[in-house]
């Protein structure tokens, strides 16, 4: 009877090793994918990064891992692992990029409009004549022109999709209320250019954001 109930305390021995044998294999999968989790391409920071060059270990995208004898190769170093520089690919050029920028530009442009003035007479002209004490459509404008410029500055640093969509509401946001401003200004007031700029901004950020979706969608020749 002590002898049985000393080897059922006795732990499992087997139990370490299993527990060892799992963190390995954790390990090699977390090796086996790059390590790249919310890491960004070197040469393309609007893109996420999909694996790590083999050779620099630097966090390359879609486009720029080249497979190379079962190894990912990024394109700077593809001539020298092939050992030809001729062979050398350079890195597929951003195009979404410029859309990221006509955001910037254009969140910049409504914000300035709101410095100006947005009525002809009355409260609103004068500097910053969107920002009146009331509820008016000049400053919900405004509000929407602020808000546009701290999305399109992320939407510049960061390049993902969700961004640039909340650049196309917000920058339509700071159009439309232009445009009501233009349309619906206080009694007997009369529109100055203020909101014209304004509206122009909202929609050039708009454009560049819908521009940028257009770009990463169209197919990209392989290398």
């Amino acid at each position: 009877m002590e002898a049985d109930e000393r080897i059922r305390a006795t732990p499992e021995a087997p139990r370490p090793a299993t527990e060892a044998r799992e963190r390995d294999e954790t390990a090699a999968s977390t090796e086996a994918s790059g390590g790249v989790t919310h890491e960004r391409c070197v040469h393309h920071p609007g893109r996420a990064a999909v694996a790590r060059c083999s050779a620099c270990e630097e966090p390359i995208c879609l486009s720029c891992a080249v497979p190379v004898r079962g190894r990912v190769i990024g394109p700077e170093c593809l001539a020298a692992e092939l050992g030809d520089p001729q062979l050398a690919v350079p890195p597929e050029t951003d195009e979404a990029a410029p859309g990221s920028v006509a955001a910037v530009a254009g969140a910049v442009v409504a914000v300035v409009a709101t410095i100006g003035p947005w009525t002809r007479t009355g409260a609103g002209d004068r500097v910053l004549g969107a920002w009146v004490p009331s509820i008016r459509w000049s400053m919900i404008a405004a509000l929407a022109a602020v808000a546009l410029l701290v999305v399109a500055l992320w939407f510049r640093a960061r390049g993902t999709r969700t961004m640039a969509t909340l650049v196309i509401v917000v920058g339509a946001a700071v159009a439309s209320g232009s445009v009501l401003a233009i349309a619906f200004p206080p009694t007997f007031q009369e529109a100055s250019w203020g909101p014209w700029l304004g509206a122009v901004g909202g929609v050039v950020a708009a454009m560049g954001a819908i521009a940028s979706i257009s770009a990463e969608r169209r197919p990209r020749q392989d290398v």
